[in-house]
């Protein structure tokens, strides 16, 4: 059972991987026009930019940690770049991110000493790890940054939301918390390169601002499926809905028999019952009634006044 359930998980995570890889679920956004029109041929093709778009609309959705890059201003370590990983959420539709910055980190204090910023995403793996990271997708977001106004409750309660549901453990420094200063801020994305994987197979390049913002991510629903009919497989969908709705009522009515027959057969059950118990009731009282009859005959003053003639014999 062990090893069923270990084989399970397995194949679970491995679906989920796959479902979840950018190059693998562009089918599930939709982007320019142009794109929708699109045939997808069943023979493999490198993704063209407007799939490319889609694919790194996906990742940064996906996704929620990034290396923050940026350029000392000053000091010995004056046009040095530094990446540190940051959290991030992708709380809204134009492709713009949430950040929550601690002003204490080199990041936060380079961007506000005039630092360009950009962000480095990746495709990470429900494992851990792959077996060729450099086939893995990864994107560049160049950008700025601006702070989410304190005054805007709507809009700080809406970016608190969104981020706590990627980062439930940011919980413990949220603006106004009693260790570090820090604030909710918006990454406005500027430029896009994408790195899809090896170039033969991937797209690699810039991506048109245009293009990116554009993609709308779209969540799949569950729906129940719909089995055909067990006779009529040739018709359309429409007849085959009306057989399984005729076949769901020849089974409620066939329950609806069943469970009549049952109940009378059980009615009968306990009309037998009642019936033997009342035959057995009077059998009882008539065998009495027989035993103190002849108890009477048989007494001898009985047959001694039936023998004088006082009393005559009961004609059958």
């Amino acid at each position: 059972m062990r090893i069923s359930a270990a084989l399970l998980l397995s194949g679970a995570l491995l679906l989920d991987s796959a479902a979840s890889h950018p190059l693998s679920f562009w089918k599930h956004c939709s982007q320019s026009k142009v794109a929708d029109a699109a045939v997808v041929d069943l023979a493999y093709t490198k993704p063209t930019v407007d799939e490319a778009a889609a694919q790194v609309r996906k990742l940064v959705s996906k996704e929620s940690l990034a290396d923050l890059n940026t350029v000392f201003q000053d000091g010995e370590l004056a046009g040095s770049a530094i990446g540190l990983l940051e959290y991030y959420a992708d709380c809204d539709t134009d492709g713009s991110l949430t950040l929550l910055m601690v002003e204490v980190g080199h990041t936060f204090k380079n961007w506000k000493a005039g630092s360009p910023v950009s962000l480095s995403i990746r495709y990470t793996t429900p494992f851990g790890h792959s077996l060729s990271p450099a086939s893995e997708p990864r994107a560049s977001l160049k950008g700025s940054l601006s702070f989410i106004p304190e005054d805007d409750m709507e809009a700080i309660k809406h970016a608190e939301r969104c981020f706590l549901v990627r980062h439930p453990d940011a919980k413990a420094w949220l603006p106004g918390n009693k260790v570090h200063k820090t604030a909710f801020m918006k990454f406005d994305v500027e430029s896009v390169y994408w790195l899809g994987g090896f170039g033969n197979v991937a797209y690699i390049g810039d991506i048109p601002l245009g293009l990116y913002k554009n993609v709308t991510i779209k969540h799949p629903k569950f729906k129940l499926p719909q089995f055909p009919s067990k006779h009529d497989d040739d018709e359309d969908d429409s007849d085959g809905d009306d057989d399984i709705e005729k076949e769901h009522h020849h089974r409620n009515k066939g329950k609806q028999k069943e469970h009549k027959l049952k109940s009378h057969k059980q009615n009968q059950k306990q009309g037998h019952k009642q019936g033997h118990k009342q035959g057995h009731k009077q059998g009882l009282m008539q065998e009495h009634k027989q035993e103190q009859e002849q108890q009477e005959n048989s007494h001898w003053l009985f047959r001694i006044q039936q023998f004088f003639g006082f009393y005559k014999e009961s004609e059958e």
